[in-house]
């Protein structure tokens, strides 16, 4: 991933031409691929006691007692009916590779991988034109999240869909509140554990996914506004959300976790 491709250069455009109608139309399309109104209340309920369970303590209360450790599992049901709703996807769309969603935002999409990082700027996820595009994964990323470094772009619409909600976590209350994310794969659910919101070039060497881990870490802490970086290791493998942070400019808005493989269902390890 050393190369920088018009994704970074045009990808996350802050969009003044309205493309609302025919997204709602797409919206709509999708709805026998999304997750059913029951599973995803009941995510944003676990997501809710995830958030704070994991809040910072404060200075005037006892932490004498050892923390209990964050969960890392969902009920099966819940799980195997997350993989399922990403099966009906994939298999319907071959591109797609899973559903990003991060509860409290408009962060619910398919995520899309073309064979470059041109097409899915400007078309839907069933390859049908559109402005407004889809939210996609490098396609130098391996598709399963196996590289360390994994990066998603996705333009900032004026209506505040696709990932223009990325700019809000520069707000330490608002990142606080949606520090965690899922993503839900045919065979496996990730939970992205949020713990930087960067501001970057677009032309970074944060988007180098061939770099080693150790130094794309040491460049991202450098160029966030916030950072947890307590919350990782190196061994882990990271997610960035990146998207246009002004209407002109090269300026880029980058919110990156780490990946949590979630237990349940028939997932493996």
């Amino acid at each position: 991933m050393t190369a920088v491709s018009a994704a970074l250069l045009l990808g996350g455009a802050y969009f003044l031409v309205d493309d609302s109608v025919k997204q709602e139309i797409k919206t709509a399309d999708l709805q026998p691929y999304t997750m059913a109104v029951d599973v995803k209340q009941e995510l944003d309920q676990i997501t809710v006691e995830l958030v704070q369970e994991t809040d910072p303590v404060e200075p005037e209360q006892d932490v004498s007692e050892p923390e209990e450790p964050v969960q890392e599992t969902l009920p099966v049901k819940t799980t195997d009916e997350l993989c399922e709703t990403a099966k009906r996807l994939t298999s319907a769309y071959p591109d797609a590779i899973g559903w990003l969603y991060v509860p409290g935002t408009k962060i619910d999409y398919p995520l899309m991988q073309g064979s470059d990082n041109e097409f899915y700027l400007h078309h839907a996820y069933d390859g049908t034109k559109l402005m407004a595009g889809s939210v996609f994964l490098d396609w130098r990323c391996e598709k399963h999240f196996q590289n360390p470094i994994n990066v998603c772009y996705g333009h900032h619409m004026k209506n505040g869909t696709m990932l223009s909600d990325v700019v809000k976590f520069d707000e330490a209350a608002f990142f606080d509140a949606h520090k965690i994310g899922w993503l839900a794969m045919a065979d496996r659910v990730y939970r992205i554990d949020f713990f930087s919101l960067a501001h970057a070039d677009c032309d970074d060497a944060i988007y180098d996914g061939g770099k080693p881990v150790n130094d794309w870490l040491n460049r991202l802490l450098s160029l966030s506004s916030i950072s947890n970086p307590g919350c990782y290791s190196e061994t882990d493998r990271f997610i960035s959300l990146s998207t246009c942070s002004h209407s002109t400019g090269r300026e880029r808005t980058v919110l990156t976790g780490h990946l949590v493989a979630i237990c349940g269902g028939d997932m493996d390890e």
